[in-house]
């Protein structure tokens, strides 16, 4: 009969335990347990009655958080770390307020070396859990213990996460003890019912660098893996695929006798000032006194921008002429960008983008060229410069 009893207290006992280890998990952290007894008593001078009170803070219960992957995404190469920058989602655990560690690290690179990741170290986000009397606008939680505009570091502005539900918070009332409401920017689809987590969301960047480039032309690759923790545990590592796409630019050169239009190879029409004339690679003959035109043609056949792009050409002086005047304007060159849109250059060394020293004609190309610095062919694109000659 005692083995009897033994056996039914042990089971009374463990059942209590898993009861009192759920009620923990369905109680908001920092939430106040006030057990008030009174003793009513007649000690000869009349009935009278006495109080005595015990409060008991529930304590936080970690969690390990959630972590919304972003796509994997690319960039065009601008330069030694290019950065490309990913946003993660992270939600919160547990029963109440938590800084999460956030790490990320690079766990492969391809065609190029000194690849980085950063991120913020942590983050703070708030978290509670419903008592009873909650409706579809206003959630009824704990008081944390503190007055204030926020409850258990949710406040006004914050996005929760209610049964699966992400919703706006408009305004907290948190009084010192007793309950605190939370009233939401749009109705819940239903009113949740005690021992809902109320779980703050928060955004944040991960900056993947892309260090520098080994072989141009050719694509970077970087994996970062990211990973947010508590005292709980770790998220698993999450990994997001950074690519940096490569220019490739390509310089080929083309003539046509202005004079005497012939040639032999290479055969391409472009139009400068509005006419589409003939140019050749190869095979354009002339006679003193003709009039030669040469075109200088800049192509970027990669994904990625190519910058700082200047053209110099050496002026064979002994033989030739700079024309000057030849366009319009009284200009000495012609630009002209992806688009087809033109632009008159001067060989003055002015405010535009070329110059002529010597034999030597500078012409800075590509969007954003200065007199000073070389501007960016984007992927894809091709521009080109146009100026003449006579044969001495």
């Amino acid at each position: 009969m005692k083995k009897l009893f033994s056996i039914i207290a042990l089971f009374f006992l463990f059942s209590l335990c898993v009861h009192i280890g759920r009620a923990l998990a369905d109680v908001a952290a920092n939430a106040q347990i006030v057990n008030q007894a009174t003793l009513s008593f007649d000690d000869g001078s009349g009935p009278r009655a006495i109080n005595a009170s015990v409060t008991v803070t529930v304590a936080h219960v970690p969690g390990v958080p959630t972590l919304n992957s972003p796509a994997d995404d690319s960039t065009a190469y601008t330069g030694s770390d290019t950065p490309l920058d990913f946003t993660y989602i992270i939600t919160a655990s547990g029963n109440g307020p938590d800084t999460y560690t956030l790490s990320s690290s690079i766990t492969g690179q391809i065609n190029t070396s000194g690849a980085a990741a950063s991120l913020p170290a942590a983050i703070q986000l708030g978290a509670t859990i419903t008592t009873g009397g909650s409706t579809v606008a206003v959630l009824q939680v704990p008081s944390d213990g503190l007055t204030d505009a926020s409850v258990n570091g949710i406040a006004a502005g914050d996005t929760v996460v209610v049964n699966g539900v992400l919703r706006s918070v408009s305004a907290v009332n948190d009084p010192a003890t007793g309950t605190a409401t939370i009233s939401l920017s749009a109705d819940l689809p239903a009113a949740p019912g005690a021992g809902v987590s109320v779980l703050e969301q928060q955004t944040f960047t991960l900056t993947v660098d892309s260090g520098t480039i080994i072989s141009s032309g050719t694509d970077i690759a970087v994996t970062a893996e990211t990973s947010a923790s508590s005292a709980a545990g770790a998220t698993l590592p999450d990994p997001v695929f950074a690519t940096f796409t490569g220019g490739s630019a390509a310089l080929t050169k083309y003539v046509r006798n202005v004079t005497s239009a012939n040639g032999t190879a290479g055969l391409r029409s472009f139009t400068v000032n509005g006419a589409a004339n003939n140019y050749y690679t190869d095979g354009v003959t002339g006679v003193p006194g003709d009039t030669l035109e040469y075109l200088l043609l800049v192509d970027n056949t990669g994904l990625g921008n190519v910058t700082d792009c200047t053209i110099d050409d050496v002026l064979p002086t002994a033989f030739v002429t700079l024309v000057a005047d030849a366009y319009i304007g009284a200009n000495e060159v012609v630009y002209v960008d992806d688009a087809g849109a033109e632009t008159q250059l001067s060989q003055e060394s002015d405010a535009d983008a070329a110059v002529v020293s010597g034999a030597n004609l500078t012409v800075n190309v590509g969007s954003g060229a200065t007199a000073a610095s070389g501007g960016t062919v984007a992927g894809g694109e091709s521009i080109f410069i146009v100026y003449q000659v006579t044969i001495n």
